[in-house]
């Protein structure tokens, strides 16, 4: 099992969105605001991964991260504590007029949410959105002077697949890198909420909707030719992806695929993951969860050395393989 280096921090589980794979499109209820773990209990916690476990890199998500008010404070702590690398994903809906302040308050990296490139299939999936807010977001970012930008689209057979060329297209002209994520079905979401509104009939569940690394792969060198793998250390940021690039041309970009459903990458797991909530996972689909707020807010003992040892414990939690499906909703965990 690979070493822990990256822990994952949920800020919220609160968005903006309501995306038909992550929720309902009611929502799902919220935690209470006093639930959630503060400025200080999210740096102590990080802390302890860097000071014990060596733990340098810290991923920011949600729900979504730029609901949360004190984000760029948050980003500056991390940063004064420091963090080697501070990135985060985000849905990209806020991110014109966050880029530059993040960037200034310390962020390294964004990955952006976008799940088409059709206006109104946007909306449908997101069931809030604007693409063109979302893709001067993304603008605003480079501006800003954000380099290894990633795009993030969740595949989803009979919704998107149709799109993935056009979305492989982007790394010929921009320097970033477009992720294609196999949809992974959790808590809610094992019932994809599609219905009519999204373009579909109906609900489906996540077997009708997968479309794996194979099947997108080949749908893209069918439009585009064939696709070159890269040396994933290469890229910035190493996560779970395999990273490839288009051979037609010269492109500027890259294309990586993260295929948790069809060939799962457990024994290469690098992370842990805190929710919003303060609960330590081993992984995204299987408990071993760890409730740190009772030390937290206990105010007993070494605070750090219990973290680390609680960090320990969930490591050797951690599964062999993860089970194909999970009970927590997405937005609890942080992707």
């Amino acid at each position: 099992m690979a070493a822990v280096r990256v822990l994952r921090i949920s800020l919220t589980d609160r968005c903006n969105y309501r995306c038909v794979y992550c929720m309902p499109e009611d929502g799902v209820a919220w935690l209470d605001r006093e639930e959630l773990l503060t400025v200080d209990e999210i740096v102590q916690v990080a802390r302890a991964a860097m000071q014990i476990h060596g733990i340098g890199r810290f991923k920011l998500t949600g729900g979504e991260p730029t609901v949360r008010p004190d984000l760029p404070e948050i980003i500056r702590a991390l940063r004064h504590e420091g963090a080697d690398d501070l990135s985060m994903t985000t849905n990209g809906q806020r991110l014109k007029s966050l880029a530059r302040p993040l960037r200034e308050a310390g962020l390294d990296r964004i990955t952006t949410s976008i799940d088409s490139l059709e206006p109104e299939k946007f909306r449908r999936i997101t069931r809030t959105g604007d693409l063109q807010t979302v893709l001067e977001g993304l603008a605003e970012a480079e501006a800003a002077g954000f380099s290894g930008l990633k795009v993030n689209c969740v595949t989803m057979r009979g919704i998107n697949d149709n799109e993935l060329g056009a979305f492989a297209r982007l790394t010929l002209k921009r320097r970033i890198t477009v992720r294609f994520i196999e949809y992974m079905p959790l808590g809610d979401a094992a019932v994809l909420h599609v219905g009519p509104a999204a373009g579909c009939d109906g609900q489906g569940r996540g077997e009708d909707v997968l479309v794996t690394e194979t099947a997108a792969r080949q749908i893209i060198e069918r439009e585009l030719g064939p696709l070159v793998a890269v040396d994933r250390q290469s890229e910035s940021g190493v996560g779970p992806a395999s990273v490839w690039r288009l051979a037609l041309g010269q492109p500027r970009g890259r294309i990586g695929f993260i295929s948790a459903m069809s060939a799962p990458f457990c024994s290469d797991c690098n992370r842990l993951r805190l929710t919003a909530d303060g609960l330590l996972r081993s992984c995204l689909f299987d408990g071993g969860e760890i409730d740190l707020k009772p030390i937290l807010r206990g105010g007993q003992g070494d605070r750090s050395r219990a973290i680390a040892d609680a960090m320990s414990e969930c490591i050797r939690l951690k599964p062999v393989l993860h089970s194909g499906h999970g009970g927590k909703q997405m937005s609890r965990i942080g992707g």
